[in-house]
Formats: C-alpha cells, sequence, structure tokens
C-alpha cells in the first residue's frame, strides 16, 4: 500500500528539485555568486572591516584605522609664552579622542630625541583608543615639555616604521631646520604606504620645501599655519600644489 503525500517524487528526486529551486531563486535575487556548488543553502556574505574613521590637525585631514602622531617639542615651541606647544597638545588631545575603541595611535614628541607614548611597555608598536589609553595619553600630552632642537628625520623614520595608515606632523622649525635631499629621499621609500599630513606653525620664512615634497610624495597635505591668524584663515596649501603633482587633499 502506496501512503498519500503532497509530493510522491523519490527522495534523491526531491533533492534535486530543491537544488533547481533553491538556485533559481538565487540567481534571481542576484546571490548565486556565493551559492555553493554542492546544493547546500547558501550562506551569508562576510561582513566587511570597518572602514576607519575621519580625523585631522589643524584643518589638515584623513581617514584610517591606524595614526601616528609627530609632534615637535623643541624650545621654539615655548615661544611666545608657550603658546604653540599649548596649541599643539590641545589639538592632538582633540584628534586622539575621536577615535574609537577600534582605531590605533602612537605618538612622538621630538627634538634632537624621541620621547614616546609607550602604556604599558608597548613601545615601538601601536595602542588601541581605548578609553584608558586615551586618558593615558592625555596625561603623557600634558607633561611635555619644549627644550632642544629640531631634527625631523628620526622622528618621521619610527612614525613609518609603525606602518599606520596616516601620520601627522606638527612643526614650528625654521627653513634651516629641513631635512635634507638624502633624507628626504629615504623618508619618501619608507612612508610610501602612509598618508603624510604636515602643519607647520609660522610665515612663509619657515615654509619647508622638502617636508612640503616629503607630504606630496606620500599622497598628502601640507599647511603653514600663523597662529597669530585665525586658524580657518592660515596659509593652506596642499602639498601636491606645492611639489607640482596636482594631487588633492582627498585619497
Amino acid at each position: 500500500m502506496r501512503h498519500e503525500s503532497g509530493d510522491d517524487r523519490p527522495p534523491t528526486a526531491r533533492r534535486r528539485w530543491l537544488v533547481t529551486v533553491v538556485a533559481a531563486a538565487a540567481a534571481t535575487w542576484g546571490m548565486a555568486s556565493w551559492m555553493p556548488a554542492s546544493g547546500q543553502a547558501p550562506k551569508p556574505p562576510p561582513v566587511k572591516s570597518p572602514g576607519g574613521i575621519r580625523t585631522g590637525i589643524f584643518g589638515l585631514e584623513a581617514k584610517g584605522n591606524r595614526f601616528v602622531y609627530v609632534f615637535d617639542r623643541s624650545a621654539s615651541m615655548a615661544e611666545p609664552a608657550g603658546r604653540p606647544l599649548a596649541a599643539a597638545k590641545q589639538e592632538l588631545i582633540r584628534s586622539i579622542d575621536e577615535l574609537g575603541d577600534v582605531q590605533q595611535f602612537y605618538v612622538i614628541f621630538y627634538n634632537d630625541r624621541l620621547h614616546v607614548f609607550s602604556p604599558a611597555g608597548s613601545r615601538g608598536r601601536l595602542v588601541f583608543a581605548t578609553e584608558e589609553n586615551r586618558r593615558a595619553a592625555r596625561r603623557f600630552v600634558e607633561g611635555v615639555r619644549a627644550d632642544g632642537g629640531t631634527r625631523h628625520a628620526e622622528a618621521l623614520a619610527a612614525a613609518f616604521r609603525l606602518a599606520p595608515d596616516v601620520v601627522f606632523l606638527l612643526t614650528d622649525a625654521d627653513a634651516k631646520d629641513d631635512l635634507t635631499d638624502a633624507e628626504l629621499e629615504r623618508l619618501s621609500r619608507l612612508g610610501s604606504g602612509s598618508r603624510c599630513m604636515v602643519v607647520q606653525f609660522g610665515d612663509e620664512s619657515r615654509r619647508s620645501p622638502r617636508l612640503a615634497e616629503l607630504a606630496a610624495r606620500c599622497g598628502g597635505a601640507y599647511r603653514i599655519l600663523n597662529l597669530d591668524d585665525d586658524p580657518d584663515a592660515g596659509d593652506e596649501a596642499d602639498a601636491a600644489d606645492e611639489a607640482g603633482t596636482g594631487r588633492q587633499l582627498g585619497r
């Protein structure tokens, strides 16, 4: 005796029919590319990793997940009345506070030596921007004092070796403290995978052509900022324009 049912096809035939129906539906919905050939139920597409956030200093912004801040702390940052260093600290803390827990960061203050933020022995590697690390960074930044001379190259090399998405450099150095041609070439190679954004306090007399060229080669931007003026009205120049390459601020 055969029991009646809604579908009296053999089990194997029913499975082939089900696979055919599911495949047709997947093609209709634009999902055939991820349906397994075995005919098993399709898995959802993988979730993409976060695309990063946009942050910056003094109007120069960039998007990423790994940020290194390289800030000048030479003696000239204390004049007049400590204002340059105070403005730099405020902007640095503000930028770090914009990061989320999944972003990573590193802080290098420099004169003729490096002074780095390394909580819990993390020197030489980026740290996640957790609330605890952001608080620790604030304490570190607030304790920095200005003295000594200015040597950009070592600080920038240390930053690029961390392979960040973005390096933010801030300095008030004179043009005579600019990179040498050899340093420019070496740093351009080291920084080829990172974007370099440079803010230089002062007026046109302080402009550092090789720092601007480095920013251009690394797809970034260069800005001269006179603190005596409104920051938004500063003399801003895309480093690409400075180098004549025609690159844009965005990337």
